[in-house]
């Protein structure tokens, strides 16, 4: 019963806009995995698509193996030399270990062989002559000075070298910046 003026209500179906295809919500995700998918193999391809290292870019790294390695075991040999600094000297032998590994793995997987100078021949012949003694420890500001060298070498390469290189030297000459400033303060 309507009232004379009064609006009539009637229940009539709202067209809806017709998309060209329907997406879901798992259709969404499924999309997303694609992408992320597609991404990492392309990151993937391209990282090994690098160029194989050789000449001056090996070198470099090899130096910068090499400075690590002598690093590490400067800041072992003062640590127990100076037991006030033992635990901030083993925390710059931990890490220039660190570093010397990811700068071997780094040239290893460029190179594809394997660059491990930790490990030499030091078999020595028996002879009657005498052998001099060790030299002392390094003092801190031996070791100081020895970090601020290989930050300042690490940068350089860093100038030199593009990608992954440019980031792991650059992290290398930070780290040891700040073992220099900070941690051997």
């Amino acid at each position: 019963m309507a009232r004379a003026g009064a609006a009539v209500w009637h229940d009539v179906g709202v067209p809806t806009p017709i998309a060209p295809f329907a997406l879901t919500r798992r259709g969404l995700f499924r999309l997303a995995g694609a992408a992320a998918l597609s991404a990492a193999t392309v990151s993937t391809v391209a990282a090994c698509a690098e160029d194989e290292i050789s000449g001056p870019a090996l070198d470099s790294l090899t130096a910068q193996l090499r400075a690590a390695r002598s690093d590490a075991a400067d800041a072992t040999a003062a640590a127990t030399a100076i037991p006030d600094y033992a635990a901030a000297l083993g925390v710059v032998a931990a890490q220039r270990t660190e570093h010397a590994d990811a700068l071997d793995t780094e040239i290893a997987r460029a190179t594809g062989a394997t660059t491990d100078t930790s490990s030499t021949d030091t078999t020595v012949p028996a002879s009657t002559t005498t052998v001099a003694p060790p030299a002392p420890p390094p003092d801190i500001a031996a070791v100081r000075e020895t970090l601020t060298t290989s930050a300042r070498s690490a940068a350089e390469a860093a100038r030199n070298e593009s990608g992954y290189r440019a980031g792991l030297l650059g992290s290398i000459s930070a780290s040891c910046t700040v073992s220099a400033l900070v941690v051997l303060a």
